[in-house]
């Protein structure tokens, strides 16, 4: 039987290992690792410091927008109360409820499920809070006939008026500036 040289199991190569010996091996390594966890751990930071960039502007641009709809909102029930009280004014009804104002709340209600509701400064939704309060009870109060017409008529312009000039007014402030943050931020709104 003839024997194949080319089927023959070949001898391994011998390595040379000398240089896992040398000192300049294995400071070449440690240098190499060094730098490696260096970069990565540089990298990680830099990610992270983007990350947290990144979601704090989000929730900036967020609560921009919750906040600009809060606005409008009271803006609207503002109006819907002035129209109501001149209306009352002027046709003097004697059936109150009959013209009962429709004021909306789906903003103000909805913001009790949204996360970034508490990021809004705790001022425009205490002042927005209690004018709602007060409101309602009041039209409650003249519609039963608690109070009478003309002081009714008031004290909803009363309240009106102190809302309007206060809490909507720094609610439109602070959204300016909030805006102009965003903006300088290269975040665009509106």
């Amino acid at each position: 039987m003839d024997k194949d040289v080319s089927f023959r199991p070949s001898r391994r190569p011998r390595f040379d290992n000398s240089e896992l010996t040398k000192t300049g091996f294995w400071v070449g390594q440690v240098f190499m690792l060094i730098a490696t966890v260096m970069g990565v751990y540089l990298a990680a930071q830099q990610g992270l410091a983007q990350a947290i960039a990144f979601d704090d502007l989000d929730d900036q641009q967020n609560n921009y927008y919750l906040r600009r709809s809060l606005h409008d909102e009271l803006a609207d029930n503002i109006q819907v109360i002035r129209d109501y009280t001149a209306t009352l004014e002027k046709e003097k009804p004697y059936h109150l409820d009959r013209y009962h104002p429709q004021l909306q709340f789906y903003v103000w209600d909805a913001m009790r499920y949204n996360p970034n509701t508490l990021q809004t400064p705790s001022q425009f939704l205490s002042g927005v809070r209690r004018y709602y309060a007060e409101i309602q009870d009041i039209i409650s109060k003249g519609e039963q006939r608690t109070y009478g017409v003309h002081f009714y008529i008031n004290l909803l312009r009363e309240k009106t008026d102190a809302v309007e000039k206060s809490t909507l007014k720094d609610m439109a402030d602070d959204i300016g500036q909030l805006k102009l943050d965003l903006k300088k931020a290269g975040v665009d709104v509106d």
